[in-house]
């Protein structure tokens, strides 16, 4: 009779504590009922209440709130404050735990591997509840990789792409080859995490590294994938907490300069 109760879903926590308390025999199926009440009905809350850095940061409504919790991780990830990336990853719901798992492996693209790494750890020992283990996944390979690569990263380039890919070329051969194989084919084209997304995540993870050419490219980036100027201006206005004063100052004026026309 008791699964007929939880099925009743609403108001089933104040009606089962009218009739059992003043039963104290009772109190322990009253618990049960509640328990299983609160995973019927509540399984995406979040058990640690509002993420402290939404209530102090503005966010257009396109940009949703898993969605911020996200940047907020890969910014944290990226400076290397595991505090606050523990903090970040028990505030993501459950549902959204592959998405995060995203974020952090492609963050060794701009950030390097023991940065990744280390957020990785942190995750792990806090919990990670991805039952379908699609994230775990790899798919295509070498000339897959190099097709879907030269699409993704041309979006994220648009006219400057074969411009991109000859500077990359005089630097070094071998790094062109790794940008666009395994940076942009093997990594930023999974599945899982859209390429708007992941550009946001980009832009935070760079906005305090001082790398301002790097970071303006990835702005202009995630326009070109389908991000607003409003949900890059919400990003930036967090690097302030995740990097610093001075970090957030630069970040500010390389988004401005988006406004202005580039230098051929």
């Amino acid at each position: 009779k008791w699964q007929r109760l939880i099925d009743l879903g609403g108001g089933l926590r104040t009606r089962v504590m009218c009739v059992l308390s003043s039963q104290s025999q009772y109190l322990g199926a009253y618990r049960d009922v509640c328990g299983a009440c609160s995973r019927k009905f509540s399984v995406s809350q979040d058990p640690q209440g509002a993420h402290p850095w939404l209530e102090r940061t503005q966010a257009p409504s396109s940009f949703l709130l898993e969605e911020r919790i996200l940047t907020f991780m890969s910014a944290n990830a990226a400076a290397g404050n595991l505090t606050n990336v523990a903090t970040d990853w028990r505030h993501l719901p459950k549902k959204y735990h592959s998405h995060g798992l995203e974020v952090i492996l492609q963050l060794h693209l701009f950030a390097g591997f023991p940065r990744a790494i280390n957020a990785l750890g942190t995750i792990h020992q806090i919990g990670i509840d991805a039952e379908d283990g699609s994230w775990a996944e790899e798919k295509g390979d070498q000339t897959s990789w190099k097709d879907s690569g030269g699409k993704t990263c041309e979006t994220v380039y648009g006219g400057g792409y074969e411009k991109l890919r000859q500077r990359m070329k005089q630097l070094h051969p071998v790094l062109d080859v790794m940008m666009l194989e395994h940076g942009y084919g093997r990594v930023l084209s999974r599945h899982g995490l859209s390429l708007r997304l992941r550009e946001l995540c980009v832009v935070a993870a760079l906005a305090g590294q001082d790398v301002a050419p790097q970071l303006s490219s990835h702005l202009r980036g995630a326009l070109r994938s389908g991000a607003t100027k409003d949900e890059l201006a919400a990003v930036i206005s967090h690097t302030e907490l995740a990097w610093g004063p001075a970090a957030a100052a630069q970040a500010k004026a390389t988004l401005e300069s988006l406004d202005r026309p580039r230098s051929r």
